[in-house]
């Protein structure tokens, strides 16, 4: 190879990358953080505020399960304890929804705190001790997962949400 045909070479090359590859930069992709911040909208989120949700569901679920324990209210027939069953069913699913956040001011700030992941596991975790009460027509059983589901509410309202009622949510419906 002679020194002509090498520059010739070179001369293609260089004009072939000025053509092509002029202008601007190729855009680099930024990479997504693996946690959203606090001004980044969350890939998952409810579409109604954790507020309506305690109220519609897990207010009203937790005190399906809390009135077995009164005077002469304890569950006695198959379909009684199905009405228990579907009630802890839904407060251990509302465990999994309340960790996600919703339309409310305060969701995206409650869900990022461990303390609020800590409550809303610990309500499904009760949730699941009163289901499996329930599915072995078990009251003992049952009390003391009502127990542990007071327990996880109260903490989490001692920290979070000391007023009641919020953002104007009320039952439209006696307990």
């Amino acid at each position: 190879m002679t020194r002509d045909s090498i520059r010739a070479g070179f001369v293609v090359a260089l004009g072939t990358s000025l053509v092509v590859g002029c202008g601007a930069p190729a855009p680099v992709e930024q990479q997504t953080p693996a946690q959203p911040t606090a001004t980044a909208q969350p890939s998952v989120m409810s579409p109604v505020s954790i507020n309506a949700e305690m109220v519609a569901i897990v207010d009203h679920a937790g005190h399906q399960l809390w009135a077995v324990e009164q005077e002469g209210k304890a569950p006695k027939t198959d379909a009684d304890w199905a009405n228990v069953t579907e009630h802890a069913t839904q407060l251990a699913a509302a465990g999994a929804l309340i960790r996600v956040p919703g339309t409310g001011v305060n969701d995206v700030g409650w869900v990022a705190s461990p303390g609020w992941q800590r409550f809303a596991r610990a309500m499904s975790d009760a949730a699941v001790a009163a289901l499996k009460a329930a599915e072995g027509k078990n009251l003992d059983a049952l009390v003391a997962a009502n127990g542990q589901l007071v327990e996880s509410c109260e903490s989490c309202h001692k920290e979070f949400k000391p007023q009641l009622p919020s953002e104007g949510i009320v039952h439209t419906h006696a307990h």
